[in-house]
């Protein structure tokens, strides 16, 4: 099943909080469930108030102003003694602050707290015949009261921010990861690297990243065979302008000596020179289409292989050479009649070329049911066996043959694959027994 890097995300943000969660609850039932601010009420409000009486009882006023005093600078707890009546021992006003629980308190006759904006604590106490009522105001805002408040919460707030890093760490890691390794193929691919992949540095994920990095080294791949491509090309193309071109400067010097019969010769490679520049040409704007045919129309296959058979006939007239035809098949199909008629003359004339004087060339044409079969079949000396995979690749040419009739390019095939493909169809020689070549070419016909 596709793993999706938004469910992990989300899956990831949900474990986080969950853990965190029972962290927290797992803490608070070790530390104490009960909250921190009553808690810490509970506790203090008590001794400070018997303590505040010791030292009143003790040493007066003085002394328990001065405890009073420390308390408020120490844990901000601003604290009252108040006598039976409610007045303050030291004479103070009492702390509007803690009205509500010191009314609750002598109504209750208990120690009561009241946690709001302000903290607050009336603690009833009788000591030695005497009542007291020690009145506590706390401004849990201004400190962190007497440390209480750091020793219950900072140790579980410090344990919930270290789990959340840690895990947004991990996060963050296993998403980036694969981002930079792209980030680094593709800087090397731009350096000139054309071997570099990012998919097996990121082995194992499923996800949108690893199709990413898929798709980058598809699109690697694609360049790597395109340059490599290109560059082969243009030493195949170096290579078979430089033997006429050779020729032809060899011709012009005889011709300065007064040798009038390299004239034939030069003209022969002249012909040779523009046939190539225009098959050259005809590819590269192939390839500029990217396989996208520009116009489409309407094409008479019977009628086109008729015209192209009238021609055929007419160059091998010379040598002897005959062309039947069996096309009277009505098949009608889609595509740029130029790139169809030329792709067709490719292959009759390649079979004129290596046919030898006297014997026969023959064009058919049948269909099926969505198919148009176009056959060009000659009586030539043929090709082997293992040279017929590579008869469509540029400048391919077989060896025997190349050298008997050195006028060939090994352009033509190669086009007429090229716009076959672009058409939709597909190509293919075979072996005539006891010799010569068969080319089928197949197209996807207009069904009317």
């Amino acid at each position: 099943m596709r793993q999706s890097l938004y469910a992990k995300i989300f899956l990831w943000f949900c474990a986080t909080i969950i853990l965190t969660l029972l962290v927290t609850l797992a803490s608070a039932a070790l530390l104490g469930s009960q909250p921190f601010g009553r808690r810490w009420m509970a506790t203090t409000q008590d001794l400070y108030a018997h303590t505040a009486i010791d030292f009143y009882e003790s040493g007066g006023g003085a002394s328990l102003q001065r405890y009073l005093d420390l308390l408020a600078s120490s844990s901000t707890v601003k604290g009252q003694l108040l006598d039976d009546e409610g007045r303050d021992v030291l004479g103070h006003p009492v702390s509007p602050d803690g009205a509500a629980v010191l009314a609750q308190a002598k109504r209750t006759g208990e120690s009561t707290m009241g946690l709001g904006r302000v903290w607050s604590a009336a603690s009833p106490v009788r000591d030695a015949g005497r009542s007291y009522t020690f009145l506590m105001v706390v401004h849990p805002s201004r400190a962190a009261f007497d440390g209480t408040f750091a020793r219950s919460m900072l140790p579980r707030l410090a344990l919930g921010i270290l789990l959340v890093a840690l895990c947004c760490l991990l996060l963050a890691r296993h998403i980036t990861r694969p981002i930079l390794v792209l980030e680094r193929a593709a800087t090397e691919l731009a350096s000139g690297s054309l071997t570099v992949r990012a998919l097996p540095q990121i082995a194992g994920r499923k996800d949108e990243l690893a199709r990413m990095a898929s798709a980058f080294d598809h699109m690697a791949e694609r360049i790597q065979t395109l340059i490599q491509t290109q560059q082969e090309m243009l030493g195949h193309i170096s290579h078979e302008l430089r033997s006429p071109l050779t020729r032809v400067a060899v011709s012009l010097e005889l011709l300065r000596r007064g040798d009038g019969d390299s004239m034939e010769q030069m003209q022969t490679d002249l012909n040779r020179l523009n046939q190539m520049i225009g098959q050259i040409l005809e590819l590269t704007r192939m390839d500029l289409q990217h396989g996208v045919l520009v116009a489409t129309e309407r094409i008479d296959l019977r009628a086109m292989l008729a015209a192209i058979a009238r021609d055929a006939a007419f160059e091998g007239r010379e040598r002897g050479q005959r062309v039947e035809c069996d096309i009277d098949v009505p098949c009608v199909v889609m595509g740029d009649h130029a790139l169809l008629r030329s792709c067709c003359e490719n292959v009759v004339r390649n079979a004129l070329l290596y046919t030898k004087a006297g014997n026969v060339i023959r064009i058919a044409l049948s269909r099926t049911a969505d198919q148009a079969q176009i056959l060009v079949e000659d009586d030539g000396d043929g090709v082997p066996e293992e040279a017929l995979p590579r008869l469509f690749e540029m400048f391919y040419r077989v060896g025997a043959l190349s050298e008997r009739h050195p006028e060939g390019t090994g352009f033509g095939l190669a086009i007429a694959q090229r716009i076959v493909t672009t058409h939709g169809g597909t190509i293919s020689a075979n072996r005539v027994l006891p010799h010569g070549l068969s080319v089928w070419i197949m197209l996807p016909i207009v069904l009317s």
